[in-house]
């Protein structure tokens, strides 16, 4: 028995502890002896074996018609769907249309994605495998490790492992084609896919090629479907801090449909001032705009209920519900004797992610932010003569700024790497690898009509040209600086009124902000395993190897980023920088009875592996458990692991930007101005993190084809990598925890003991917990058995998560209970909401031509915000300031039908068409959820069909 295997076991997504593919029935593709278990280098294999890792095979996909491996994984409760199509509101990486993994809500950059066993180089600077890159056609199963594993595995592997095994045995032509669309006609997806495989000189090579093409459509903007349509979301009471007694009792936060915000395409005067409450019309003059309710002239926000109508009143309305996405991988292997204990293995993949456009509203300026003065050329008589009558020399206009055009982001990856290895026998049972694998990404992002803030505000200040000027006719038009600088090209804009900024203003403003990012990786690995010696209960196997790994990040943005001349763009330049990382490590498993009076048999097994890394630090990780087999029937499993995760480019990049706040200094009860730094820290350590886990694992002989896993978790991160609060370094700092967040020193009026500079920039400051029960059932049978006149097998699988806790906690105390949070807000810094429990079943009725399938996924009800507190909550009070009208989120189930139906061929060559239903019964997301829901767990598409052919020749 291998040592990891059978200590990490599944502990929501296992299968009950034997290695069982999701699809268990009786014509499953290959016996359960001949899967290799992941999570142990020492790569033992045997069906009766109990093994930790939930095998999921091609056949869960093919039956539910998912043509991708990752939207096939994050349906398993315990995933997190962190990434996808329809999630980009809570993604900050640069790679838009990028598929990852996250193993029980703790972020996806603490999951590691192995492909046949190798990290891969990463896709985007949070250090994230891309699941696009690998054709999925290719992929035979995915074995899901969760629990600790960087003993085995290396840095990442805090909450889990997942390997992806392709099939490079395969022989023969496979093809896929299919094309969905949804029930309203959008979200059209086309996917074509094939892979090829053959032997070459007389059989003592083998290769095989694979690829495919995905084109994921739209969802357009929020209008576009009912439940969005309605504009929920929530308000801040004003009257609550300034006048208790005009809310009625209302809390502190009102959600309401019909949620608009006062700033208009027109130009609206919301700020204290002798003329507000006014708007421009069509024509330049002021009008009375009626603002909404909870709008507070006295602290003007820009969020009111009802009021005057826009098209443009709505947050969100240009930015899709779902995103377009596109990717094209294409990945070739082959192996070749050269002797019969050695053997020559080579690999060459590629793949090309477009991720976009997805928009977002067009540069807004609230709070009168736009200054239009007396002299302003584009004034019309009538505004004039009313700014003279109230006696201002200017008007504060608050405006969103249609005529910019909405931001637009894109996102371009290409990703190639290439392996080349050997592998062999040694003595005995002894079996050794060793190879080197390259990797390299290169991204870009871009953000169409990005605004350059001061061109921006030069083309407002427009006025008539003064007399004198060269080339330019007394009395034009002109910007305010063309007055000392004729030539600097400002074309000026008119604000007042919709429509009125024209396409050459527009074009002066705005210009495409860009970044790019490379990663280039190089490994070299070895790695030894076999019986040391032949033990008392059976052999003792051993494992040991090494790795050497340089990882290479570096990027480059665009002039007017670096420049700082936007306001809304905050992308950074990477200085290249390389991480040199060396590992060693070693396993042991240690079997200590078999076939005894105290049961089948009982292992004891350890790893530890020594990491280096050249800018983060050494560390030792390792693990140690124990499996108990009490009989065939029933298995008892324990684990305890140390991990590590390293920080990711992104977090690593040692360009700041910095702004000055004014800030509270708790040690002297003063307030003054502070520089603050954010972006990057070089000087990050390793995240630390620890793991318990238990479990029970039933195979009852009594009750054939049923199977069952229960397991237990317990994991710590400490050290975890965040971003804190300006308010938050100033207390780090005065705390002494942290020297590094800040510099003290005598001020330029003398005081000493000053804060001169606040980092607060990635810091090792987080804490987190999270704890809970996972859970998986699969029955197989024959209907044969239940009657003769019957036909047919029926397979069931259940999985089913029970989160108890999911916490962050800061220095300074303040700790956030992230589980049963469904709602699209609260989160920090790469880690949002889980619900406490999450089921997904899935029931196939197949026959030789044909099968059936039913699949149903449950969200229960669940909380909307973490910072907030509801009358549904205990200690609810309307007088709380983080009080809201409500602060839960709807259950949910969705159902999905689909079939497939052999035309005609046998078991090995076939064509079959198949076709389904997803969202059978076009369920919406709850209708607590504001503006665009949450794609994470709530399906904003709607019914929607697919329908394909796949052929096996």
């Amino acid at each position: 028995m291998s040592v990891i295997a059978l200590t990490m076991f599944s502990l929501g997504n296992a299968a009950p502890g034997w290695a069982q593919a999701e699809s268990a029935s009786a014509d499953s593709e290959a016996p359960a002896e001949e899967i290799i278990v992941t999570g142990s280098r020492l790569g033992r294999t045997s069906f009766n074996s109990p093994t930790p890792v939930n095998v999921i095979d091609q056949q869960r996909s093919q039956n539910l018609n998912i043509t991708s491996v990752g939207d096939a994984l994050n349906q398993i409760p315990s995933f997190r769907p962190i990434t996808g199509p329809a999630t980009q509101q809570f993604r900050s990486s640069a790679n838009i249309a990028g598929r990852s993994l996250d193993l029980r809500g703790l972020g996806s950059i603490r999951t590691l994605t192995l492909i046949d066993g190798r990290r891969h180089v990463a896709s985007s600077d949070d250090g994230n495998f891309d699941l696009n890159a690998i054709p999925s056609i290719m992929i035979q199963r995915s074995e899901v490790v969760t629990g600790g594993a960087s003993a085995a595995y290396g840095a990442g592997a805090v909450s889990g492992v997942v390997n992806l095994i392709t099939d490079t045995s395969f022989s023969g032509v496979k093809a896929e084609a299919s094309y969905g669309v949804s029930d309203k006609g959008d979200a059209r997806n086309k996917y074509i896919a094939f892979q090829v495989g053959s032997d070459f000189a007389g059989g003592r090579g083998h290769v095989v090629l694979g690829g495919e093409y995905a084109d994921e459509g739209p969802v357009s903007d929020y209008n576009s479907r009912d439940w969005s349509r309605r504009h929920r979301d929530f308000v801040p009471n004003p009257f609550f801090s300034t006048n208790p007694a005009l809310s009625n009792g209302l809390p502190a936060n009102v959600g309401a449909n019909d949620v608009r915000t006062s700033l208009t395409p027109a130009g609206t005067i919301t700020v204290v001032h002798p003329l507000q409450g006014m708007q421009f019309d069509s024509n330049g003059n002021l009008v009375p705009f009626q603002f909404g309710a909870l709008y507070n002239r006295a602290r003007p926000s820009s969020l009111m209920i009802g009021g005057d109508p826009s098209i443009t009143d709505y947050y969100g309305a240009v930015g899709p519900l779902v995103v377009a996405t596109k990717h094209l991988s294409l990945l070739s292997h082959a192996d070749y004797e050269l002797t019969e204990s050695l053997t020559l293995s080579a690999e060459l993949g590629y793949a090309k992610v477009d991720g976009g456009p997805t928009g977002a509203n067009p540069r807004s300026d609230p709070n009168g932010a736009l200054r239009i003065n007396r002299d302003n050329a584009y004034l019309t008589p009538a505004t004039a003569a009313m700014m003279d009558a109230a006696r201002v020399s200017f008007i504060p206009v608050s405006r969103i700024n249609f005529e910019l055009g909405p931001n637009i982001y894109s996102s371009t990856n290409e990703t190639w790497h290439a392996f080349v290895g050997l592998k062999g026998g040694a003595f005995a049972d002894w079996k050794w690898d060793a190879y080197y694998q390259f990797g390299r990404t290169n991204g870009r992002q871009s953000n169409a009509n990005s605004r350059l803030e001061q061109r921006w505000k030069d083309s407002i200040d427009a006025v008539f040209a003064p007399a004198g000027l060269p080339g330019i006719a007394a009395g034009t038009i002109i910007c305010r600086t063309t007055i000392a600088n004729p030539t600097n090209g400002c074309v000026p804009a008119n604000i007042m009124g919709p429509g009125k900024v024209s396409a050459a203003a527009a074009a002066w403003a705005n210009t495409v902000a860009w970044s790019t990012r490379h990663f280039t990786d190089h490994t070299f690995a070895a790695n030894f395993r076999g019986t040391l010696i032949e033990g008392w209960a059976g052999p003792i196997s051993a494992a040991f190897g090494g790795e050497y790994r340089t990882s290479n990040s570096k990027g480059n943005n665009d002039p007017n980023s670096k420049a700082g001349l936007f306001s809304q763009i905050a992308w950074t330049f990477l200085p290249s920088t390389t991480q040199k990382v060396t590992e060693v490590y070693g396993e042991l498993n240690l079997p200590v009875f078999k076939d005894w009076a105290l049961g089948k048999s009982l292992e004891l097994d350890g790893a530890v592996r020594q990491t280096h890394y050249s800018l983060s630090g050494s560390a030792t990780t390792w693990k140690t458990g124990a499996v108990y087999q009490l009989s065939d029937d029933y298995m008892l499993r324990v684990t305890r692991s140390h991990d590590i995760r390293a920080p990711s480019p992104l977090e690593l990049n040692p360009n700041r930007t910095v702004t000055t706040f004014s800030l509270a200094d708790p040690k002297y009860g003063v307030q003054y101005l502070m520089p603050t730094f954010s972006g990057g820290n070089r000087n990050l350590k390793l995240e630390t993190a620890d793991t318990f886990t238990a479990g029970i694992a039933i195979k009852p002989s009594w009750f054939r084809g049923f199977a069952l896993s229960v397991d237990y978790y317990d994991i710590t991160v400490d050290g975890a990598i965040d971003i804190p609060s300006a308010n938050l370094a100033v207390n780090i700092c005065r705390s002494g925890s942290n020297p590094a967040i800040c510099t003290l020193g005598t001020d330029v009026n003398g005081n000493p003991d000053r804060i001169l500079a606040l980092f607060a920039t990635y810091q090792n400051i987080n804490r987190l917990r999270t704890r809970g029960w996972e859970f998986v059932a699969k029955y197989s049978f024959d209907l044969a058995d239940v009657g003769s006149f019957l036909g047919g097998n029926i397979d069931i699988a259940l999985n089913g998560s029970l989160v108890n806790k999911l916490t962050t906690e800061l220095p300074d105390g303040t700790r956030k209970e992230l589980s049963n949070f469904t709602g699209n807000s609260g989160g920090v810094t790469n880690i949002v909401g889980v619900p406490r429990w999450r089921g997904d079943a899935v029931i196939t009725y197949s026959q030789p031509t044909f099968s059936i399938t039913a699949h149903a996924s449950h969200i229960p009800k669940g909380l909307q915000n973490p910072d907030w507190i509801g009358p549904e909550q205990k200690g609810y009070s309307p007088y709380l300031p983080n009080s809201v009208t409500y602060n839960h989120v709807s259950s949910r189930t969705y159902f999905d039908l689909s079939g497939r139906v052999k035309l005609f061929g046998g078991e090995d060559r076939n064509i079959e068409m198949f076709g389904g239903v997803t969202n059978v019964f076009d369920t919406d997301p709850p209708p607590e959820l504001r503006l665009n829901g949450n794609g994470l767990y709530f399906n904003p598409i709607g019914r929607a069909y697919k329908m394909g052919i796949r052929a096996r020749m």
